[in-house]
């Protein structure tokens, strides 16, 4: 292979590369990311580490003249294939979580884990079993190395595809650290050592191909810093939302006064209004029953409005059993005008009361009501059910309407975000549902597929539930 020296040297590099490969990923604090490869990077590393310790294995043994001749040599060598064939297996396993992370299956998974095992104990096993070296080493090269950098490079070349809107530097490089893999793994799996390509021993070939998975993968480490620009981003974002959301609380005390004077007289003028005509005998049923609507709404508005106040002073609500299906119904009647313009199907089941604050409850309901009527066409069907589920009492309402992109499902909760027109939506109906929720120690579902329509579920729990603060 040349003079002693440039093999000492070609080897010590070789290995070299692939612990500062292993320093590079370890080196990096991952715990704060969300990107699924986060998690499993470490075994990369972990393969990194070994095949080093591998390639200075064999640079100690050939640099020491030592051979398969005596016993110590024996067991040496075995250590030597040992450590080369657990290498490529946890190479393996590397390239089999990122597959299963992109596609996360419990079975797979669980199936995964033995697959990777038994790869990684078979060199151990045919150390002790296998006399013929070069049937060995054929065994280690055709069922560890090529399965295992064919894996992996796929999986980087798939994952790295999935993040180009994250980062177009770092989903570039991991791509062609999965195809430096592929080569890598070629040139270990197809040529023995000491082989030469036109005079040049293939191991040059493989440190170079090792440098370029060097070179890539500290590259692609760049994706994580996007990551964390992009969500210093996002909590800017949502500093200046919380900053609107101060504003719009100052601004809501206010018109809160100012708009209790004039709700309070429209309603003494109305009760006047009604107890002026039934002593006179021409209040009808049809009127009453409009003029009591009027009344609800006027009431709701009222408290909505002290509601405000609540808030701006800090105040403790009160909370009070609360039947669901009660609940649906009186939302119902607020809607009573619109109610013929689409198909209402009603599945009230029997439950157990849950502590609330009945018109807070009342509120995300009709908002879940009023997207579900806005999404829905004319004659569309709207189904509103309650049960029992788990530890939760819950009430689901589904339509069969528009549904809300995929690309938007994740921040539909968030105040001020709207796909609607400018001026046809504010964006603030949801996030007033999520906020009533956490208020009574709930949760709230959406589920949105487009063709399928949207499922909404306001989530109460089962015991009694929290006190309001």
């Amino acid at each position: 292979m040349g003079s002693e020296a440039e093999f000492f040297i070609l080897y010590l590099l070789y290995g070299l590369v692939f612990f500062l490969i292993g320093a590079a990923i370890i080196s990096r604090d991952l715990k704060s990311s969300d990107l699924k490869i986060a998690r499993i990077l470490w075994i990369f590393a972990l393969f990194a580490f070994i095949h080093g310790l591998n390639e200075w294995v064999e640079l100690f043994m050939r640099s020491t003249r030592i051979h398969a001749d005596g016993t110590l040599d024996a067991y040496l060598l075995c250590g030597q294939w040992i450590t080369f064939g657990l290498s490529f297996a946890v190479l393996l396993w590397f390239g089999t979580e990122l597959q299963l992370a992109m596609r996360p299956v419990l079975t797979n998974r669980l199936l995964a884990a033995p697959l990777t095992a038994s790869i990684a104990l078979a060199p151990v096993t045919l150390c002790y079993f296998l006399s013929d070296n070069g049937l060995y080493e054929l065994f280690l090269r055709a069922i560890v190395v090529l399965p295992g950098a064919i894996v992996s490079g796929w999986s980087l070349i798939r994952y790295g595809g999935t993040k180009e809107a994250l980062s177009r530097k770092g989903s570039k490089n991991l791509a062609y650290a999965g195809y430096a893999v592929f080569v890598y793994g070629a040139f270990v799996g197809f040529m023995p050592s000491g082989l030469r390509l036109e005079g040049v021993p293939v191991e040059v070939f493989r440190s170079v191909s090792a440098l370029v998975i060097l070179f890539h993968i500290m590259r692609a480490l760049t994706i994580f810093d996007d990551e964390r620009k992009l969500k210093i981003e996002q909590s800017l974002k949502r500093f200046h939302e919380c900053e609107k959301l101060i504003a719009l609380g100052k601004l809501s005390a206010g018109v809160a006064h100012e708009i209790n004077n004039p709700l309070s007289n429209v309603l003494l003028n109305l009760e006047a209004l009604e107890k002026h005509l039934s002593d006179s005998g021409d209040l009808s049923d049809g009127p009453r029953a409009r003029i009591e609507a009027a009344k609800r709404n006027l009431d709701r508005a009222a408290k909505i409005a002290r509601e405000l106040l609540f808030y701006s002073e800090r105040r403790k609500a009160e909370f009070v059993p609360v039947s669901l299906n009660e609940i649906v119904k009186s939302t119902l009647s607020l809607i009573d005008a619109r109610r013929d313009l689409y198909d209402f199907r009603l599945g009230l089941a029997e439950i157990p009361d849950v502590s609330g604050i009945p018109w807070k409850i009342e509120e995300a309901l009709l908002n879940l009501l009023m997207n579900a009527m806005e999404a829905s066409p004319s004659g569309g069907a709207i189904e509103i059910t309650t049960r029992v589920q788990g530890a939760w009492v819950c009430c689901v309402v589904r339509d069969w309407g528009s549904a809300v992109s995929e690309q938007n499902l994740d921040r539909v909760f968030d105040p001020f975000f709207t796909s609607k027109e400018p001026g046809e939506g504010t964006g603030l109906g949801l996030s007033i549902c999520f906020g009533i929720m956490q208020m009574h120690g709930g949760e709230i579902h959406l589920d949105s597929k487009l063709g399928d329509g949207t499922t909404a579920q306001l989530l109460f729990p089962l015991n009694g539930g929290l006190v309001g603060e």
